[in-house]
């Protein structure tokens, strides 16, 4: 079977197993435990990730993310919008060495005509203007943030179109970061995957929900239908959380951070080829 053919059926058997394991498991926290005690039992460790979007400037509520990932020791990348990027963010995010920054498009404006989902990275962008916007954003998020800036992509809405792959991987980016284990993406990626919002209700997401996307991601990887070492992501959106966001994405990271199969490695292992 050529290569590609094996890979696009690896991944349709991938997605059946995942509509399947999201439908069907229990929900409470404890089945959550008892899927990483799987790995515990085997010797193994399972690596996750936090990502965080939409950041421009300094505000309270950037404060209290920063506060909840001191509060577990957590390394966080924060996907900042190029455009709206100030000084105020440089400063306040120079007094913490656990934050590293990526670049999250260049505006964050919706280009995708109806009924399309949003995006910025939209089908019928010019790749001339996309490439110029994209470079200039590179080059503004280096020069606030220093060594604290990876190149790493992150599109807004996690959508990218194909037709700006080539542009993207034109311009040096070493990862992109989406959503999903199967993004079929141009470049390697580490995405995200628990999402603690439900968009169509702007409300927390459901525990139950959380509890069996991560249990779905972490069966992909125990059975070897994903790399195993491919970290899970968990994404948050700090200008978004009510207080039902905080306290659901506070007891994600208490559940993970209690269990010894679970680590959370620097941003820059995440990244690294």
């Amino acid at each position: 079977m050529p290569t590609t053919n094996f890979h696009a059926a690896r991944a349709r058997v991938a997605r059946h197993l995942l509509r399947r394991w999201t439908g069907t498991l229990p929900s409470e926290w404890g089945a959550l435990q008892r899927e990483l005690d799987h790995w515990a039992r085997r010797g193994r460790k399972v690596a996750f990730w936090w990502r965080d979007d939409d950041a421009q400037i300094a505000t309270p509520a950037l404060d209290r993310l920063l506060e909840l990932a001191g509060n577990f020791g957590l390394s966080l990348g924060l996907a900042v919008i190029p455009a709206g990027a100030d000084r105020s963010l440089a400063d306040r995010l120079a007094r913490d060495n656990n934050i590293r920054v990526l670049q999250h498009g260049w505006n964050h404006v919706n280009h995708a005509p109806p009924p399309l989902p949003e995006a910025e990275l939209a089908e019928g962008r010019d790749p001339e203007e996309v490439r110029d916007q994209l470079t200039e954003g590179r080059q503004r998020l280096a020069a606030l943030f220093g060594p604290r800036f990876l190149p790493v992509l992150v599109p807004p809405h996690n959508q990218l179109s194909r037709h700006l792959h080539r542009v993207v991987e034109g311009i040096g980016y070493g990862f992109i970061s989406s959503h999903g284990d199967f993004a079929a993406l141009p470049m390697p990626s580490r995405n995200a995957h628990l999402d603690v919002i439900e968009w169509q209700t702007n409300q927390a997401q459901f525990a139950s929900v959380l509890v069996r996307i991560a249990i779905a991601a972490l069966r992909l990887r125990r059975y070897g239908i994903v790399a195993a070492d491919l970290p899970i992501g968990i994404l948050t959106h700090h200008l978004a959380h009510d207080e039902a966001v905080w306290r659901v994405t506070d007891e994600l990271l208490r559940q993970l951070t209690r269990h010894p199969a679970v680590q959370f490695p620097a941003i820059e292992q995440v990244f690294a080829r």
